[in-house]
C-alpha cells in the first residue's frame, strides 16, 4: 500500500495547475495486489480545472488492469494577509510533547534480522504507548520512489499514510488478518523534514468482520494530516 501511494503522489506532481496549488485531500482505492517484477503505468486525468480546485482521478495499472485507483484534491495555494489570520489549531506542537521520538522508539528492524518488505525501504519505529502518552507510528523513507529520481514532498507524506492502518491496535499476525482496501487523508499543509509519526485509534466490530482507523499525520512542527483507513477483518485458519 505505502509502495502504491508514493508512486501515485509522485506521479500526481507531474500534472499541471493553472496555479500554484497544494494537495488538499488523497484517496486512494487498493483493488488488487501490485506485480513485483512488473512494469506499472500510472495514467491521470483531470476531472475538475480551475482557478481555486483541482480534481485528479489516476489509476495504477498492471497492464490493462487497474489495480489501484485514486482521488487527489488540490486546493489553491494563497497565504492569508496578516489582518485575517486565524487562530491555531487544537494539536500544534511538535511530536515530541506527546509521544517519545525515533530515536527512543523500537526500530521494527531490531525484530527482523533479515528485514525484508517495508523494512528494506524505510526506517519504522514504534513509539512506547504509556499512562501519558498514545503510542506511535515513525516513519521515514530511505529509497527513491522511482529510480534515479528524487524523492519529492508529496510522495515521501503519501508513503507514510498508510501506516494509519490499525493505529494504536495491537494485533497477533499469526491469528487474524486485517487488510486494508483504502486509505484517505485531508492534508492541511506540506510536511517537512524526514520523520512522520501516526498516532490515533481503531476500532474493531466483530459482527461484520469490519474496522477502522484515524490517524493524526505529524512532522516536526505538528499535526499537517488526518488519516483514515477500512479494514477486512477474517479470522486465519488455525
Amino acid at each position: 500500500g505505502s509502495s502504491a501511494l508514493a508512486l501515485l503522489a509522485h506521479c500526481l506532481d507531474d500534472v499541471p495547475t493553472l496555479v500554484p496549488m497544494l494537495l488538499a485531500r488523497f484517496t486512494v482505492d487498493l483493488m488488487r495486489p501490485l506485480p513485483v517484477g512488473r512494469p506499472l503505468r500510472v495514467d491521470s486525468r483531470v476531472r475538475r480545472e480551475g482557478k481555486k480546485l483541482q480534481l485528479v482521478e489516476m489509476a495504477l495499472l498492471d497492464g490493462d488492469m487497474e489495480c489501484v485507483l485514486a482521488s487527489a484534491l488540490r486546493l489553491r495555494d494563497q497565504a492569508v494577509p496578516d489582518d485575517q489570520l486565524l487562530p491555531g489549531g487544537s494539536s500544534d506542537g511538535p511530536p515530541s510533547t506527546h509521544f517519545a521520538p525515533p530515536e527512543g522508539s523500537l526500530n521494527m528492524r531490531d525484530l527482523r534480522p533479515e528485514p525484508s518488505g517495508a523494512l528494506l525501504a524505510s526506517d519504522i519505529c514504534k513509539a512506547p504507548r504509556t499512562e501519558a502518552a498514545p503510542g506511535a507510528t515513525w516513519v521515514r523513507m530511505l529509497v527513491p520512489v522511482v529510480a534515479g529520481e528524487p524523492v519529492r514532498a508529496n510522495a515521501r507524506m503519501a508513503y507514510c499514510f498508510d501506516f494509519a492502518s490499525l493505529v494504536g491496535l495491537e494485533v497477533d499476525i499469526t491469528t487474524v488478518s486485517m487488510i486494508n482496501p483504502d486509505v484517505s487523508a485531508h492534508v492541511l499543509r506540506p510536511a517537512v523534514g524526514e520523520w512522520i509519526s501516526l498516532s490515533g485509534d481503531t476500532r474493531v466490530h466483530a459482527p461484520v468482520g469490519r474496522s477502522m482507523s484515524s490517524a493524526e499525520a505529524r512532522d516536526e512542527r505538528g499535526v499537517f494530516a488526518y488519516v483514515s483507513a477500512s479494514q477486512i477483518v477474517e479470522p486465519l485458519p488455525s
